[in-house]
């Protein structure tokens, strides 16, 4: 059996990341004697329980409220201000950004600014609907992100980041190291919060933390693509986008004015963040973390918990962890202990990584073939989902055959009315099977292409070692990027020529926003029939969809959606995927672009 710390609700399995604040943890929660689910836990350090957590943590449940559950922050939020502060929320496997750009600098494993912009794009997600709901974060840092291992972002530390923010000046351990993130304008909550993720973008392009004080215009001058193991400057619009958010000069007026900004950057150049990329490098990066979970998760799910129930308790002699961590008198020891036997596995990683160097070092770049081996894992893990989802949707199939024959045999309205209920429900089951189905085989023939590349790259790089003198170094693998579009020439001011006056119609004319062909009509969520939530009213959902070249949809956005996790928001998403477009047009051509908003109704049912 395992060794847990009862912590409240939950027994402590594994710290996951430490940070300024203190750190996160793999929990368990039991039914009885047995295991129920796992759960994300953040505990406090002692440094924050002297300045006051524990006395003003119940604060930040109004913020969960205002936050309504959303997935960027983190499901099931939840608080808990007994001895120990503490909060928790659903299980996510992953690691905080702070780690992965860490661990990504100390392997040297090239991180491209795809994959910053990937990230980026979720953390301003978090960012603008807080501002939305009238609430600034205000420590905004990697420490605030959780990336998992499937690519995509949470924000976990916004219910009680305001409150912790008025913490600092009692914190000073804790400020010290947020410091170069907090940098922003004291008076302005939005441009501070704005500054903060400039510093995080930085960081995230240059793996190096952004200066305190000193010139900001001049280190933005200076930097260079460290993170993609590139010694170029910063392209000029990621510069100019980050000069916005740090300089103070032409600064973003509302959250709608940065929110177009950044779709601009993401999606006008020559970038192509994907969470597929995102989830393919944390794979890459934390194989053995993610390993190590699952294995350590499975046997946790088939663990006695006798001993942690309250009958459990009475039987054990002595002190337990759980009396140590809600008395914090053992803390400090165990603290010093944690800290010697990683210090030591510390120095034994660094000198088998200095062996490897001198001694082992391979010819071609190991990042290569690192993730030439972590691409056939994923791709065989592909083929088995696919597999799987293709034995599910038949097994599917055959249910609603069975049940149509038995709808038509049957005479008892009651019992017509039951069949007619699980029918609607397989139904819908087929129809997310379905679009896992099309997912996975997008998934795959992504795979296939991005693993020929770097089979390409990997040739070149051994072609490079064998004409090259000794020691060479091996090229990079790149991540998927778009044709490189023209360069743009500016407008001349002053008076415009007839010619100039022509040209700019034309253009308008040819000009065209993506636009919806064929509108799939949204499946109403079974999930709020079955909790009878509010379904004698009518619910919209708005939102816009991000169109390819061919005019396949490759992002939706929701602008408004449903409060509550009753599935709505997922039932529109669903319907927009399956909808089919026509790309945006510009100087007659086929492009990426946004459709103008798109309004999902679902009806009332009586």
């Amino acid at each position: 059996m395992g060794t847990y710390t009862r912590l409240g609700s939950y027994l402590l399995a594994s710290e996951l990341a430490n940070d300024p604040f203190g750190s996160i943890h793999r929990a368990v929660v039991i039914a009885g004697s047995n295991f129920d689910r796992h759960m994300l836990v953040r505990t406090f350090s002692e440094e924050m329980f002297q300045a006051g957590m524990n006395a003003h943590l119940a604060e930040a449940g109004r913020v969960v409220s205002l936050l309504g559950g959303a997935r960027i922050y983190g499901m099931g939020y939840r608080l808990e201000t007994a001895k120990t502060p503490h909060v928790a929320w659903d299980y996510v496997p992953g690691r905080s950004l702070a780690q992965l750009i860490e661990k990504a600098r100390q392997e040297q494993i090239p991180f491209g600014v795809d994959h910053a912009l990937t990230v980026i794009q979720g953390v301003a997600q978090g960012i603008v609907q807080m501002q939305a709901k009238g609430v600034s974060h205000g420590v905004l840092s990697p420490y605030s992100v959780w990336v998992s291992f499937e690519g995509a972002t949470q924000l976990v530390d916004a219910p009680f980041a305001a409150i912790a923010k008025g913490m600092l000046a009692k914190a000073p351990m804790a400020k010290r190291k947020l410091a170069p993130y907090l940098q922003g304008p004291e008076n302005n909550a939005l441009q501070a919060d704005l500054f903060a993720l400039g510093a995080v973008l930085y960081e995230l392009l240059t793996f190096e933390k952004l200066p305190i004080g000193g010139d900001l215009q001049a280190t933005l001058d200076q930097a260079t693509l460290k993170a993609a193991q590139e010694e170029a400057p910063l392209p000029a619009e990621i510069r100019a986008f980050l000069g916005r958010l740090l300089l103070g000069r032409q600064p973003f007026a509302s959250v709608e004015d940065f929110s177009t900004e950044l779709e601009r950057v993401l999606y006008d150049g020559e970038y192509s963040p994907t969470t597929f990329n995102m989830a393919f490098f944390m794979h890459t990066l934390f194989r053995e973390e993610n390993d190590r979970d699952a294995a350590a998760m499975k046997a946790e799910q088939g663990d006695n918990f006798l001993g942690y129930t309250a009958a459990g308790e009475s039987l054990r002699s002595g002190a337990t962890r759980a009396e140590h961590i809600d008395g914090h008198a053992d803390e400090q020891v165990s603290q010093k202990n944690r800290t010697v036997l990683i210090g030591g596995g510390l120095a034994a990683v660094v000198i088998l990584g200095l062996g490897y160097m001198f001694f082992g070092r391979p010819k071609v770049d190991p990042a290569i073939q690192a993730q030439l081996a972590e691409f056939q894992r994923i791709k065989a893990e592909i083929e088995q989902q696919k597999a799987d989802l293709d034995a599910k949707a038949r097994a599917e199939a055959d249910k609603a055959a069975q049940l149509q024959k038995q709808l038509s045999e049957t005479k008892s309205s009651e019992e017509k009315a039951k069949l007619q209920k699980q029918l609607e429900e397989s139904q819908q089951r087929k129809q997310e099977v379905e679009r896992q189905q099309k997912a996975a085989e997008q998934r795959m023939a992504e795979q296939r292409a991005a693993e020929q590349r770097l089979a390409e790259q990997k040739k070149a790089a051994e072609t490079k070692v064998a004409a090259a003198p000794p020691v060479p170094e091996a090229p990079k693998p790149q991540p998927m990027q778009e044709a490189p579009r023209p360069v743009a020439v500016p407008t001349p001011t002053g008076v415009p020529t007839p010619q100039t006056t022509a040209s700019r119609q034309a253009t308008v004319a040819n000009d065209q926003p993506a636009r919806v062909v064929n509108q799939v009509v949204p499946i109403f969520p079974l999930r709020a029939v079955q909790m009878r939530w509010e379904t004698n009213l009518d619910h919209i959902v708005r939102l816009k969809v991000f169109v390819g070249e061919q005019g396949q949809p490759l992002k939706v956005s929701v602008i408004e959606g449903v409060s509550g996790a009753f599935g709505f928001d997922e039932a529109a998403i669903d319907a927009a995927n399956k909808s089919s477009f026509a790309p945006a047009i510009r100087d007659g051509k086929p492009v990426r672009g946004w459709t103008p908003e798109i309004i999902y109704k679902f009806p009332k049912r009586r």
